[in-house]
């Protein structure tokens, strides 16, 4: 199956890795075939060893530029558009020039003075941009330093693209918007540099949409600890392609392979066949290129370091190399019997059955006595979509979230994880249905969960799990009219969110089915 290639390196399809730091580490990846790393300032420096070796032995660089998302300051609360006093979360201050330019979605806001906890006498709707309202939690966006470092690196030989997110950084959407817009508008030569996201969950595509990337990585965990997946990577691809492509058809992706959760005792490494696997599965669903999950990096090891893993990627890329392509072995029944999408490359996804579009959600709640799922807060006991609480750090509202193919990932909205544990959200929708019907709620959650319909709990879940999409099947009754459904997610720790989507006993549509809020 050949492999689709809207973006080449050195004229072949993509073959890169995460963290090759040092010279030894380029080595190797010359040795294995690969024509690309995700590097740093030294990789794209022609005079640098590391820079010098990928020029002389035709290696680019998708150039880090993440630093512009990570770390960075978030909006304290709602602000109306006349607000001159912007309020920062202090949990998530980052490092914050003493005075200069910010955007938040379209606007730029021009500030001339700041404290730890404020961005004080700004001038609203700077350089003729529209002053507007904008909702708490969003990551600021810096648009001068971003310039200028786009400036710095752009005329290297060695850069391939830049690499602006790397998952789950929290509510960055407007950030990652503003981020593209700046490096399309500064580097503007003859070779176009592509701007690449990568997305380890269907959660994390909270952070994708029109104007934040050119091409998509794509990875996810089927290795760990708890044993090998077989048919995860196919499934998750096709899902979050799905979620991807209904908002900007036809978008490349690049898998990324050899992704695992490492151990101390060697459980949770790939073997030479699952690597293979992964590749061939990623192929299937028609990705671009292909990049290791990881070279070598302390405390975790990667690649470099087994001999049997450097074979069977070193023969893969010969493989790719000398005929565009690689053999894919048939599908297993499972994976054709779950498939969702078509195989190979296409343009829109068919749409499936009965997935919830839009919430609304409120979070986070701070679980401070330990009482998990018996923790009752306000939206609980009242629904009332105008109301404001306090949250863990400050005033939380109901906002309007997107589910994508299903999926909230809240971990993914509030983040970092450290930020997330023992916490609470909150999320409700209406569901109208033409007559009284007999269906299946089709539920996964991340981790304890429990489903009010019309004020009556229809499902629990207690204890920790990953959302699984339709793992719990429970059979409900929809009457005729507007139904009220409330869910309810704490999170253990790591990852966070859920699932939901409604079909007929049979799992086939139902008829007449609509959902509010919409989805766009």
């Amino acid at each position: 199956m050949k492999l689709h290639v809207p973006f080449t390196a050195d004229g072949q399809p993509v073959l890169g890795t995460y963290v090759a730091q040092t010279l030894e580490d380029l080595k190797l990846v010359k040795d294995v075939g690969m024509n690309l790393v995700i590097g740093d300032l030294k990789d794209l420096d022609p005079e640098s060893p590391t820079g010098k070796f990928c020029r002389e032995n035709g290696i680019k660089v998708m150039y880090h530029m993440t630093q512009f998302i990570y770390g960075q300051p978030r909006l304290g609360d709602a602000i109306a558009p006349d607000q001159t006093t912007i309020p920062l979360f202090t949990e998530f201050s980052g490092k914050i020039p003493d005075s200069g330019v910010v955007q938040i979605e379209d606007e730029l806001i021009r500030y001339p003075e700041k404290t730890a906890t404020e961005l004080r006498n700004c001038e609203r709707g700077f350089e003729g941009t529209t002053p507007a309202a904008h909702h708490g939690g969003i990551i600021l966006f810096f648009p001068e330093e971003c310039a200028a470092e786009v400036e710095r690196v752009k005329d290297s030989p060695n850069l391939w693209g830049y690499y602006v997110l790397d998952d789950s950084p929290g509510d960055a959407i407007s950030a990652l918007r503003a981020m593209y817009r700046t490096i399309r508008r500064i580097d503007n030569g003859p070779v176009y540099h592509p701007v690449c996201a990568g997305y380890g969950s269907a959660g994390s595509l909270c952070n994708f949409g029109p104007e934040v990337c050119d091409l998509m990585l794509i990875y996810w965990y089927p290795v760990s600890a708890y044993g090998y997946d077989r048919y995860m990577t196919s499934h998750e691809v096709q899902w979050m392609l799905g979620a991807a492509r209904a908002q900007v058809p036809g978008v490349p992706f690049v898998g990324v392979y050899q992704t695992f959760d490492a151990t101390g005792d060697g459980r949770g490494i790939p073997t030479a066949e699952q690597i293979r696997e992964q590749m061939e599965d990623f192929v299937r669903e028609g990705a671009c290129g292909l990049i290791a999950f990881l070279c070598r990096i302390g405390g975790m090891n990667g690649w470099a370091e087994y001999d049997y893993m450097q074979e069977v990627i070193r023969e893969t890329h010969q493989e790719i190399r000398s005929t565009g392509g690689l053999v894919v072995r048939p599908q297993p029944e499972q994976m054709l019997r779950e498939r969702v999408q078509p195989e190979g490359l296409w343009e829109k996804p068919k749409a499936i059955p009965g997935v919830v579009p839009a919430w609304h959600v409120i979070a986070p709640f701070d679980d401070i006595e330990d009482k998990k799922l018996e923790a009752v807060f306000p939206p609980e006991e009242k629904i009332d979509l105008r109301g404001v609480y306090q949250g863990k750090s400050g005033p939380v509202r109901w906002m309007k979230r997107l589910s994508y193919g299903g999926v909230v990932g809240l971990g993914e909205l509030f983040g970092p994880h450290s930020y997330t544990a023992r916490c609470i959200a909150y999320a409700t929708c209406t569901a109208t249905s033409p007559r009284r019907q007999e269906a299946q709620m089709r539920f996964g959650s991340d981790d304890d969960a429990i489903v009010w319909l019309n004020g009556a709990e229809v499902w629990r879940h207690e204890g920790q799990r990953g959302v699984v999409r339709d793992e719990d099947i429970v059979s409900v009754v929809l009457p005729a009219g507007e139904s009220r459904i409330l869910v309810k997610v704490y999170n253990r720790v790591g990852m966070w969110g859920f699932f939901m989507r409604f079909t007929a006993l049979d799992g086939r549509p139902l008829e007449g089915l609509t959902f509010s809020p919409v989805g766009t």
